[in-house]
């Protein structure tokens, strides 16, 4: 692993452990194995630091996220190979690393919100999830197996926002549903959102 993703992960760690009041460069650098000079010749300072650190677990968990969407969409010929895709998404969207996932991904963008550096990385990870998003959406809608009224773009944001932004709704009691109800809700989408043979 190279140095400088060393630092961010031991920076996650630190995160994690100790929180944003509490965080410590000192054991970030003992963390890492390195000297506390070698940590200050990759970042400026501690706020730096800790945006960096941000940037790297949002990215990390938008790209798996996305890896999640798009894998089963590659090589899809057909409208039932394209229920049979969405029907995996929504299977491995489900896992609980998921959930964790969502909500360090929300962790994150509420600290940017106040921190110009972590905000420009955020954005640039957000760009580069949307173009990986897109590169596979391309050849669902080239192939024609999308409903009729559902371009490319819409399916990938309802798809996509479901799965990885329902956390958003978890927790408010007029808005929870049960994980059949869910799972049953997003089949029918799914079936809704492809062609009809």
């Amino acid at each position: 692993m190279e140095t400088r993703d060393r630092i961010l992960e031991a920076a996650a760690r630190e995160i994690e452990a100790h929180g944003l009041t509490q965080f410590r460069v000192k054991r970030v650098a003992m963390d890492a194995g390195i000297s506390m000079a070698l940590l200050y010749s990759y970042f400026d300072d501690r706020e730096g630091l800790i945006a960096a650190a941000i940037v790297h677990g949002y990215r990390t968990v938008l790209l798996g996220n996305a890896e999640v969407f798009t894998t089963p969409l590659r090589g899809v010929e057909t409208p039932a190979e394209l229920r049979a895709a969405m029907r995996q998404m929504i299977r491995d969207a489900q896992l609980p690393e998921r959930t964790d996932a969502r909500i360090r991904r929300m962790e994150g963008m509420s600290f940017a919100t106040h921190n110009l550096s972590a905000s420009s990385g955020i954005a640039d990870a957000k760009e580069e999830a949307g173009e990986l998003i897109e590169q596979w959406v391309e050849p669902v809608v080239a192939k024609g197996l999308l409903a009729p009224g559902v371009t490319g773009y819409a399916f990938a944001r309802i798809w996509y926002a479901l799965f990885f932004g329902q956390i958003a709704l978890e927790g408010e009691k007029n808005l929870a549903v049960s994980a059949e109800d869910w799972l049953s809700a997003l089949d029918v989408l799914a079936d809704a959102m492809v062609r009809q043979d």
